[in-house]
């Protein structure tokens, strides 16, 4: 195929994987280096259409850019995405921190969530398909098998050795392999197994279709030691049954808790007199006569441990084990009667950092 003259200077080719030819050419209006994707004899059409309408549809810092599209005769026969200069994903070393692990965990699951919320499924989550770019932001690329949500489902079953979930060997009534967000949750897990365990996945992954346990524990032994709420979530990813995942979104939410472990705050307000609860001071009881409501911080979530007489957080009635969140109002005192005491109760989340 004769490209445009822009990008004439073919830096270099790269394996491009069994549907797509690839190439890294140098972009003489941008002035500097794209990749350009174009479908290998024999492939069809929309495999390419797929991949150019979820990069068109997807915004996210952690997902690599369509620049161009590539027109023979007026028809679309390649696209230009961003070329990503930088290191591939490698195995974490032995004596990463827990905080260093969370926040390349949380890039990826970023970006997976990001995926979702543009209603696609990438299909082929592997670390072969992430890269570091220069300034060591995760980049998530490879979308040739990305499907919209609402129709991932194909008659030929692909799959990548100890990636692909359990549930998408088994073809539904009608033939078809089924991929669902879940799905993506699980490549996340093992890809999270594999940087964990000095690029190693467990045996349960490596027969076809994986033989995982309903409830695994995988994490709980990889040699980088991680909290215990931590590996739980974790090992959620590669539960037996989809349902039994969490979302993208869930994961992102928590291990963004994760990586505030003990940053959060919460600033009390009685009357003219400010109180704070936080790492330093974890812990407050509150009382107004008999009713009376202790509120501890245990590092993500700020709990309430004790209550006794009246107590309503945001007109609810408060009980032992109730999380509050955000801006809210706690009132001690019978409803029914006057004399309440009202305290505002505004919780800080500081902005995660990646």
């Amino acid at each position: 195929m004769q490209l445009p003259a822009r990008y004439a200077k073919v830096v270099k080719v790269l394996s491009g994987g069994g549907m797509s030819d690839t190439q890294v050419c140098f972009d003489d209006n941008l002035k500097r280096n794209v990749v350009i994707k174009t479908l290998k004899p024999g492939i069809e059409k929309h495999r390419l259409m797929d991949e150019l309408s979820a990069l068109a549809d997807i915004r996210s810092k952690h997902v690599v850019q369509v620049l161009d599209v590539i027109r023979e005769n007026n028809e679309i026969v390649g696209f230009v995405e961003e070329f990503i200069e930088g290191n591939d994903l490698a195995p974490f070393a032995a004596s990463m921190g827990e905080p260093e692990v969370l926040r390349s965990l949380y890039s990826i699951v970023s970006g997976i969530s990001d995926i979702h919320e543009h209603g696609r499924v990438h299909r082929d989550i592997k670390p072969d398909n992430m890269k570091l770019d220069k300034s060591g932001v995760l980049k998530i690329f490879d979308f040739g098998l990305a499907k919209l949500s609402t129709n991932a489902k194909t008659k030929q079953l692909y799959y990548t050795h100890g990636y692909t979930a359990p549930e998408v060997f088994t073809p539904d009534k009608n033939g078809n392999h089924n991929f669902t967000e879940a799905v993506d949750v699980f490549a996340f897990g093992a890809t999270a197994l594999w940087l964990l365990n000095g690029g190693n996945l467990v045996s349960d992954l490596q027969p076809i279709p994986p033989c995982v346990p309903a409830l695994p524990v995988t994490f709980n032994a990889v040699p980088i030691k991680l909290s215990a709420g931590v590996n739980a979530l974790l090992n959620r990813c590669l539960c037996l049954s989809a349902a039994d995942r969490p979302s993208a979104s869930d994961l992102k939410r928590a291990l963004g808790k994760q990586l505030l472990f003990n940053k959060h705050r919460m600033l009390l307000t009685v009357g003219s007199a400010n109180y704070f609860v936080d790492a330093g001071n974890p812990q407050v009881k509150l009382n107004s006569g008999k009713d009376a409501v202790s509120i501890a911080y245990d590092g993500l979530d700020f709990v309430v441990k004790e209550v006794s007489g009246h107590v309503r957080h945001n007109n609810k009635q408060v009980t032992v084990g109730y999380v509050l969140h955000g801006a809210s109002v706690i009132v001690l005192g019978d409803p029914q009667l006057r004399g309440r005491t009202s305290i505002t109760a505004d919780i800080s989340h500081p902005e995660v950092l990646i």
